[in-house]
């Protein structure tokens, strides 16, 4: 009787422990569970730039090279880190449009900022360069392409950027519609690329004889030779920063904006990569090519 009773009180003292072995397993699984939640909201959150150091910047492939080295340089000289996010400014405008997560905007024309400002995307803006369309083909200009009616030749291919998605194909468009060219222009093509670093490659690689695309990215490709037409040429575009309305770091936001502004910083890192700088609000060209 006495061991039957001892004998029953060891299965309780089992069971109780059983129990709370059981009851800290599960808790220790929902504190990890917890943990890998919270780890995982982070990573998100860095990912679109909510850190509290980050500031995400929706970014025209075309300006790549300055935006990589400017976001280089800041985070060394302020401890803020640019995370950036390239493709053609009608793709990012889309992009922000759904995300609705992000602190600023590099288009590489103002249009695109005036759009965002009707949508109710942009607050303050700050102007950067200035670029324009022209022809470009490679080194030596084996075609002899001269002008646009060149790009019509049935021994010319071509390349050009969809103006749905990139600055430089809207904005060509929109010149040659208005002097009648795009139709034709338009059956020539060969391809069209999401941004203006697609197009250029294109060239580059000999895919393709000529496209258009902006005097700045001509001038990064050292492969390329620019040919200057007088109905592009008139086509000069304004490459603009706008912070975002949902910016989580608006005042840093416009800080970084200012610096891409600033003589001594960002322009001097657009004249390096053969943009048209505006310091000081006065237009600095670079030696142009031949026009033709």
């Amino acid at each position: 009787m006495v061991s039957e009773i001892f004998s029953n009180d060891r299965r309780r003292r089992g069971a109780i422990v059983r129990g709370w072995l059981v009851a800290l397993g599960m808790i220790a699984a929902v504190g990890v569970l917890v943990l890998l939640l919270w780890l995982q909201g982070r990573a998100g959150a860095q990912a679109r730039g909510e850190g509290s150091d980050t500031l995400l910047v929706y970014c025209a492939a075309g300006i790549k090279p300055v935006a990589e080295e400017a976001a280089r340089d800041y985070l060394k000289e302020f401890h803020t880190t640019v995370q950036l996010q390239y493709g053609g400014s009608g793709t990012l405008l889309a992009d922000m449009q759904v995300a609705r997560v992000g602190d600023l905007f590099i288009a590489a024309d103002a249009s695109y900022i005036r759009i965002a400002r009707e949508k109710g995307l942009v607050s303050q803006t700050v102007a950067l360069a200035k670029q324009r369309p022209v022809i470009v083909v490679h080194k030596g200009n084996p075609k002899a392409v001269k002008g646009l009616a060149d790009l019509q030749r049935p021994d010319v291919s071509v390349a050009m950027a969809n103006p749905e998605a990139a600055s430089v194909g809207r904005v060509a468009q929109k010149l040659l519609e208005k002097t009648g060219q795009w139709k034709e222009l338009k059956q020539h093509v060969r391809v069209f690329k999401p941004t203006v670093n697609d197009v250029a490659n294109d060239v580059k690689i000999d895919s393709v004889d000529a496209a258009i695309v902006w005097d700045s990215t001509g001038r990064q490709y050292p492969e390329l030779e620019l040919v200057h037409v007088p109905v592009l040429e008139a086509g000069v575009e304004t490459v603009t920063i706008g912070v975002l309305v949902y910016a989580k770091h608006p005042e840093r936001a416009l800080a970084f904006a200012n610096y891409l502004a600033q003589a001594d910083r960002g322009q001097k890192l657009f004249a390096k990569y053969g943009y048209e700088t505006v310091a000081g609000g006065a237009a600095s060209r670079p030696a142009t090519e031949s026009t033709h």
